[in-house]
Protein backbone atom coordinates (compact mmCIF):
# COMPACT_ATOMS: atom_id res chain seq x y z
CA UNK A 1 0.00 0.00 0.00
CA UNK A 2 2.57 2.77 -1.09
CA UNK A 3 4.89 1.74 1.54
CA UNK A 4 2.73 3.32 4.15
CA UNK A 5 1.36 1.85 7.21
CA UNK A 6 -2.12 3.23 8.64
CA UNK A 7 -2.56 2.66 12.27
CA UNK A 8 -6.13 3.39 14.49
CA UNK A 9 -7.41 2.77 18.11
CA UNK A 10 -10.17 0.67 18.85
CA UNK A 11 -12.19 3.35 19.20
CA UNK A 12 -13.10 2.89 15.10
CA UNK A 13 -15.48 0.50 14.64
CA UNK A 14 -15.63 0.20 10.82
CA UNK A 15 -16.03 -3.35 9.91
CA UNK A 16 -13.74 -6.33 10.78
CA UNK A 17 -13.27 -7.54 7.04
CA UNK A 18 -12.33 -4.09 5.74
CA UNK A 19 -9.49 -3.95 8.78
CA UNK A 20 -8.56 -7.19 7.55
CA UNK A 21 -8.82 -6.41 3.72
CA UNK A 22 -6.60 -3.68 3.82
CA UNK A 23 -4.19 -4.78 7.02
CA UNK A 24 -4.97 -1.65 9.02
CA UNK A 25 -3.22 -2.21 12.61
CA UNK A 26 -5.76 -1.87 15.44
CA UNK A 27 -4.47 -1.15 18.96
CA UNK A 28 -6.85 -1.81 21.50
CA UNK A 29 -7.76 0.32 24.84
CA UNK A 30 -8.47 -1.28 28.02
CA UNK A 31 -11.92 -2.22 29.11
CA UNK A 32 -12.41 -2.38 32.66
CA UNK A 33 -15.11 -4.01 34.95
CA UNK A 34 -13.76 -3.37 38.09
CA UNK A 35 -10.73 -5.29 38.67
CA UNK A 36 -10.90 -7.09 35.50
CA UNK A 37 -9.28 -5.64 32.03
CA UNK A 38 -9.12 -6.44 28.96
CA UNK A 39 -8.39 -5.85 25.86
CA UNK A 40 -10.69 -4.17 23.41
CA UNK A 41 -11.44 -6.54 20.32
CA UNK A 42 -8.60 -9.01 21.26
CA UNK A 43 -9.68 -10.52 24.97
CA UNK A 44 -13.46 -9.47 24.91
CA UNK A 45 -16.15 -9.90 22.07
CA UNK A 46 -18.62 -7.66 21.20
CA UNK A 47 -21.19 -10.27 22.11
CA UNK A 48 -19.50 -10.64 25.30
CA UNK A 49 -18.60 -7.32 26.26
CA UNK A 50 -22.63 -6.15 25.59
CA UNK A 51 -23.62 -9.10 27.67
CA UNK A 52 -21.28 -8.63 30.68
CA UNK A 53 -21.99 -4.81 30.30
CA UNK A 54 -25.77 -6.02 30.77
CA UNK A 55 -25.11 -7.68 33.75
CA UNK A 56 -22.71 -5.92 35.39
CA UNK A 57 -23.27 -3.47 38.84
CA UNK A 58 -20.99 -0.69 38.07
CA UNK A 59 -20.13 1.25 34.90
CA UNK A 60 -17.55 -0.20 32.61
CA UNK A 61 -14.06 2.27 32.02
CA UNK A 62 -11.62 2.57 29.27
CA UNK A 63 -8.04 3.59 29.24
CA UNK A 64 -6.06 4.41 26.51
CA UNK A 65 -3.08 1.99 25.56
CA UNK A 66 0.37 3.11 27.00
CA UNK A 67 3.28 4.85 24.44
CA UNK A 68 5.11 1.44 24.08
CA UNK A 69 2.28 0.00 22.28
CA UNK A 70 2.57 2.45 19.83
CA UNK A 71 6.16 2.01 19.36
CA UNK A 72 5.56 -1.77 18.87
CA UNK A 73 3.78 -1.20 15.92
CA UNK A 74 6.03 1.57 14.22
CA UNK A 75 9.01 -1.41 13.95
CA UNK A 76 7.53 -2.25 10.55
CA UNK A 77 8.76 -2.55 7.16
CA UNK A 78 6.89 0.59 5.94
CA UNK A 79 9.12 3.98 6.11
CA UNK A 80 5.84 6.38 6.07
CA UNK A 81 3.24 6.09 9.16
CA UNK A 82 -0.40 7.72 9.49
CA UNK A 83 -2.07 7.06 13.20
CA UNK A 84 -5.32 8.32 13.20
CA UNK A 85 -6.87 8.38 16.94
CA UNK A 86 -9.71 8.60 19.08
CA UNK A 87 -10.53 12.35 19.48
CA UNK A 88 -8.32 13.71 22.35
CA UNK A 89 -11.28 15.56 23.69
CA UNK A 90 -12.68 11.75 24.86
CA UNK A 91 -9.32 10.62 25.45
CA UNK A 92 -5.65 10.22 25.96
CA UNK A 93 -5.08 7.89 23.27
CA UNK A 94 -3.87 10.55 20.87
CA UNK A 95 -1.07 11.79 23.33
CA UNK A 96 0.13 8.68 24.00
CA UNK A 97 1.30 7.84 20.06
CA UNK A 98 2.51 11.69 20.51
CA UNK A 99 4.58 9.74 23.04
CA UNK A 100 5.07 6.53 21.33
CA UNK A 101 6.39 9.17 18.12
CA UNK A 102 8.74 10.81 20.07
CA UNK A 103 10.25 7.13 21.74
CA UNK A 104 10.28 5.60 18.56
CA UNK A 105 12.23 8.24 16.78
CA UNK A 106 14.64 8.66 19.58
CA UNK A 107 15.53 5.21 19.29
CA UNK A 108 15.77 4.42 15.47
CA UNK A 109 14.99 8.20 13.78
CA UNK A 110 14.37 6.80 10.09
CA UNK A 111 10.48 7.14 9.62
CA UNK A 112 7.96 9.36 8.90
CA UNK A 113 5.07 9.38 11.63
CA UNK A 114 2.01 11.45 11.42
CA UNK A 115 -0.59 11.32 14.17
CA UNK A 116 -3.92 12.85 13.54
CA UNK A 117 -6.52 13.67 16.07
CA UNK A 118 -9.79 12.42 14.53
CA UNK A 119 -11.74 14.87 16.98
CA UNK A 120 -14.53 11.91 16.45
CA UNK A 121 -15.08 8.57 17.88
CA UNK A 122 -16.64 5.23 16.02
CA UNK A 123 -17.17 5.13 12.72
CA UNK A 124 -16.70 9.13 12.53
CA UNK A 125 -12.88 7.44 13.18
CA UNK A 126 -13.71 5.16 11.05
CA UNK A 127 -14.49 7.22 7.53
CA UNK A 128 -11.49 8.90 7.77
CA UNK A 129 -9.65 5.73 8.24
CA UNK A 130 -11.59 4.60 4.75
CA UNK A 131 -10.43 8.09 3.23
CA UNK A 132 -7.16 7.46 4.35
CA UNK A 133 -6.84 3.98 2.61
CA UNK A 134 -9.04 4.98 -0.76
CA UNK A 135 -6.06 7.47 -1.57
CA UNK A 136 -3.27 5.24 -0.14
CA UNK A 137 -4.69 2.83 -2.81
CA UNK A 138 -4.56 5.53 -5.80
CA UNK A 139 -1.08 6.40 -4.66
CA UNK A 140 -1.12 9.66 -3.10
CA UNK A 141 2.08 10.70 -1.19
CA UNK A 142 1.85 10.85 2.54
CA UNK A 143 1.92 14.52 2.26
CA UNK A 144 -1.23 14.94 0.09
CA UNK A 145 -3.12 12.33 2.47
CA UNK A 146 -1.72 13.88 6.23
CA UNK A 147 -3.25 17.20 4.42
CA UNK A 148 -6.48 16.00 3.10
CA UNK A 149 -7.49 13.78 6.57
CA UNK A 150 -6.86 17.05 8.69
CA UNK A 151 -9.43 18.71 6.06
CA UNK A 152 -11.59 16.11 6.50
CA UNK A 153 -11.46 15.79 10.46
CA UNK A 154 -13.93 18.93 9.69
CA UNK A 155 -16.27 17.91 7.95
CA UNK A 156 -17.24 14.54 9.78
CA UNK A 157 -19.93 14.97 11.39
CA UNK A 158 -21.92 12.38 14.18
CA UNK A 159 -24.88 11.99 15.90
CA UNK A 160 -25.70 8.72 18.84
CA UNK A 161 -29.34 8.36 20.02
CA UNK A 162 -29.00 6.75 23.31
CA UNK A 163 -31.41 4.05 23.93
CA UNK A 164 -30.65 4.60 27.99
CA UNK A 165 -28.97 6.82 30.03
CA UNK A 166 -27.83 4.06 32.44
CA UNK A 167 -24.32 4.32 31.82
CA UNK A 168 -24.31 8.13 32.06
CA UNK A 169 -26.46 7.86 35.72
CA UNK A 170 -23.75 4.90 37.08
CA UNK A 171 -20.74 7.30 36.13
CA UNK A 172 -22.69 10.41 38.25
CA UNK A 173 -23.04 12.83 35.41
CA UNK A 174 -27.00 12.36 35.75
CA UNK A 175 -29.17 12.11 38.49
CA UNK A 176 -30.75 8.95 39.36
CA UNK A 177 -33.99 11.06 39.68
CA UNK A 178 -33.33 12.64 36.03
CA UNK A 179 -32.33 8.77 34.38
CA UNK A 180 -36.53 7.88 35.91
CA UNK A 181 -37.70 10.79 34.87
CA UNK A 182 -36.34 9.88 31.35
CA UNK A 183 -37.58 6.93 31.39
CA UNK A 184 -40.69 7.87 32.66
CA UNK A 185 -41.52 10.12 29.29
CA UNK A 186 -39.56 7.29 27.10
CA UNK A 187 -37.56 10.38 26.15
CA UNK A 188 -34.33 9.62 23.91
CA UNK A 189 -31.43 12.02 23.99
CA UNK A 190 -29.23 12.79 21.04
CA UNK A 191 -25.56 13.87 21.45
CA UNK A 192 -23.57 14.83 19.10
CA UNK A 193 -20.12 15.08 18.53
CA UNK A 194 -18.37 18.70 18.38
CA UNK A 195 -15.29 19.89 18.84
CA UNK A 196 -13.60 16.97 19.90
CA UNK A 197 -16.54 17.06 22.94
CA UNK A 198 -19.57 15.12 23.04
CA UNK A 199 -22.66 17.37 23.65
CA UNK A 200 -26.21 16.88 24.19
CA UNK A 201 -28.07 18.06 21.20
CA UNK A 202 -31.84 16.64 21.44
CA UNK A 203 -34.61 14.88 23.24
CA UNK A 204 -37.62 13.06 21.57
CA UNK A 205 -40.55 10.80 23.00
CA UNK A 206 -39.84 6.98 21.46
CA UNK A 207 -37.43 5.50 19.07
CA UNK A 208 -39.72 6.29 15.90
CA UNK A 209 -39.08 10.74 16.38
CA UNK A 210 -35.96 10.30 17.50
CA UNK A 211 -34.64 8.63 14.68
CA UNK A 212 -36.94 10.85 11.86
CA UNK A 213 -34.87 13.98 14.25
CA UNK A 214 -31.72 11.56 12.62
CA UNK A 215 -33.41 12.43 9.16
CA UNK A 216 -33.36 16.16 9.85
CA UNK A 217 -30.05 16.38 10.77
CA UNK A 218 -28.66 15.18 7.92
CA UNK A 219 -30.85 17.56 5.70
CA UNK A 220 -29.63 20.13 8.29
CA UNK A 221 -26.41 19.36 7.73
CA UNK A 222 -26.65 20.18 4.23
CA UNK A 223 -24.82 17.50 2.71
CA UNK A 224 -24.20 16.54 -0.71
CA UNK A 225 -25.54 12.76 0.04
CA UNK A 226 -24.21 11.39 -3.23
CA UNK A 227 -20.95 12.28 -2.64
CA UNK A 228 -20.87 11.18 0.90
CA UNK A 229 -20.89 7.72 2.97
CA UNK A 230 -23.36 7.42 5.54
CA UNK A 231 -21.90 4.72 8.24
CA UNK A 232 -24.50 3.68 10.27
CA UNK A 233 -23.57 1.86 14.05
CA UNK A 234 -25.64 0.39 16.05
CA UNK A 235 -24.83 -0.89 20.31
CA UNK A 236 -26.28 -4.64 19.68
CA UNK A 237 -29.24 -3.56 17.75
CA UNK A 238 -29.30 -4.12 14.00
CA UNK A 239 -32.86 -3.93 13.56
CA UNK A 240 -32.56 -0.58 14.70
CA UNK A 241 -29.92 0.06 12.19
CA UNK A 242 -31.17 -1.81 9.44
CA UNK A 243 -34.47 0.21 10.18
CA UNK A 244 -32.82 3.57 9.84
CA UNK A 245 -31.04 2.52 6.45
CA UNK A 246 -34.45 2.17 4.77
CA UNK A 247 -35.46 5.52 6.40
CA UNK A 248 -32.65 6.70 4.74
CA UNK A 249 -32.72 5.44 1.65
CA UNK A 250 -36.46 6.79 0.93
CA UNK A 251 -35.58 10.04 1.35
CA UNK A 252 -31.84 10.24 0.33
CA UNK A 253 -29.44 8.73 -2.35
CA UNK A 254 -25.76 8.58 0.03
CA UNK A 255 -23.15 6.78 -2.65
CA UNK A 256 -22.45 4.10 -0.08
CA UNK A 257 -24.03 3.08 3.74
CA UNK A 258 -21.74 0.85 5.75
CA UNK A 259 -23.60 -0.63 9.01
CA UNK A 260 -21.43 -1.69 11.82
CA UNK A 261 -21.69 -2.42 15.67
CA UNK A 262 -20.28 -0.07 18.11
CA UNK A 263 -17.37 -1.69 19.78
CA UNK A 264 -16.24 -1.79 23.36
CA UNK A 265 -14.74 1.25 23.39
CA UNK A 266 -17.70 3.94 22.74
CA UNK A 267 -20.27 1.12 24.15
CA UNK A 268 -19.15 1.42 27.09
CA UNK A 269 -20.99 5.00 27.26
CA UNK A 270 -23.18 4.83 24.48
CA UNK A 271 -24.99 1.92 26.42
CA UNK A 272 -26.75 -0.95 24.80
CA UNK A 273 -29.62 0.25 21.89
CA UNK A 274 -27.84 3.38 20.64
CA UNK A 275 -27.60 4.28 17.35
CA UNK A 276 -24.81 6.31 15.80
CA UNK A 277 -24.41 8.23 12.33
CA UNK A 278 -21.24 9.61 10.60
CA UNK A 279 -21.25 11.35 7.37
Amino acid sequence: MNNIKLITDSSCDLPEYIMKKYNISVIPLNILFDEDSYLDGVDITKKEFYEKMKNSTNLPKTSSPAPDRFVKEFHCEEDNIIVISLSSGLSSTYNNALIGKNMYLEEVGNKRIEIIDSKNGSMGVGLLVLAAIKMIEKGKSIDYIVDKINKDVKNISTYVVLNTIENAAKAGRISSFKEKIVQVLNLKITVKVEDGLVKIYSKARGDKKSLNKLIDFIENEGVNASEKILAICHSNALDKALKFKEMVNNKYNFKEIIISEIGATIGSYSSEGALLISF
